[in-house]
């Protein structure tokens, strides 16, 4: 499973334009969002080819997810992951 989200220039209260993408990467390893993660933990530097490994809270159909990051655009607001494994009931 491959997953593509192409992100919106977002904007700080001022109109300047925010990297949404490094934003999202930053919400992601911060412990308040999403809310159905509770660790996320990046392999090495964020860079094509790097792994996050992923747990889930309970009452969620996983526990784990072992995630490759595939594309990273910053012109096009882009990010790319592949699940290549994890503990769920995604196909592989």
């Amino acid at each position: 499973m491959v997953l593509f989200v192409k992100m919106q220039v977002a904007k700080d209260p001022s109109g300047k334009d925010i990297n949404a993408l490094e934003q999202h990467i930053k919400n992601l390893l911060s412990p308040s969002t999403p809310f159905f993660v509770s660790r996320c933990v990046v392999q090495g530097n964020l860079e094509i080819g790097s792994l996050r490994e992923v747990d889930v809270k309970s009452g969620l159909p996983a526990t784990t997810s072992t995630e490759r990051l595939e594309l990273l655009d910053d012109d096009e607001h882009i990010l790319s992951i592949k699940i290549i494994g994890g503990d769920h009931r995604l196909r592989v």
